[in-house]
């Protein structure tokens, strides 16, 4: 007990500080710290096995890092950050490490002990991540490629979902699905993404019908609009598990 309770304590004692520098040195948000927009995007790093997103929500900076392994899983970490006056993002302790299986979404391995984590732009204009607990980040340089276009997106009966990017290339499945959400028709397609217009084209093709050209693109409130086939839509986000 004794053990839990200086545990305890100390935790208390680190955030208590790192909240009093932060009141002192460092800013939340893009709004207030405009210099933070240059860190707001997605970076990744070996052809996409590595990726860096970071976001600005309500609460203030948010990273996650997801690294593609083998066998369906992902290793993931969460962070909070907050830009110092070196105009560094400084990621808060006890971020969020999990592992995850990418085909049924399960949590393999979790914990929150991560510690801190620094990310800076080099002279290259390019992301660093100092993992100041294990240097999981060692060696890598991140590239920044505007929006990440994942998940799964659906309008009407089309389920489209972006799985990874490698080599500026997405792998996208395309699925027709019936009034039960039984799948119909599928298409699986590649998908060139476009740093300069931050949008992806790919020609799909479902069974027995003539292949078409689909851009997507994001609007205003972040839904992938499907621009193709003589349609324009925005999709929103498809909770839907595909077979």
């Amino acid at each position: 007990m004794k053990k839990i309770a200086a545990l305890i304590l100390a935790l208390c004692l680190s955030i208590a500080a790192f909240s009093a520098l932060a009141e002192d040195e460092i800013g939340f948000y893009t709004d207030e710290h405009p210099e933070a927009v240059a860190y707001v995007s997605t970076w990744v790093a070996e052809d996409g096995y590595w990726r860096i997103e970071v976001y600005d929500e309500d609460s203030g900076l948010k990273l996650m890092i997801v690294h593609t392994l083998g066998d369906n899983k992902e290793d993931i970490w969460e962070y909070s950050a907050l830009l110092d006056d070196n105009q560094v993002l400084a990621a808060m302790p006890f971020g969020l490490h999990y592992q995850q299986d990418t085909v049924s979404g399960e949590w393999l391995e979790k914990y929150y002990e991560d510690g801190e984590a620094d990310f800076t732009l080099n002279d290259s204009g390019k992301l660093v991540w100092t993992d100041k607990k294990e240097d999981a980040g060692k060696g890598l340089e991140f590239l920044k490629i505007g929006n990440f276009f994942g998940g799964r997106w659906m309008k009407d009966d089309i389920e489209v979902c972006f799985y990874d990017w490698y080599d500026d290339e997405y792998d996208i499945r395309l699925y027709q699905r019936g009034p039960n959400e039984e799948i119909l028709k599928d298409a699986i397609a590649k998908g060139k993404y476009d740093a300069a217009t931050d949008t992806i084209t790919a020609t799909v093709e479902f069974e027995n019908e003539e292949p078409f050209d689909v851009t997507f693109s994001y609007d205003s409130n972040n839904n992938v609009v499907w621009s193709g086939n003589g349609e324009e839509k925005a999709m929103t986000y498809s909770m839907i598990t595909a077979d």
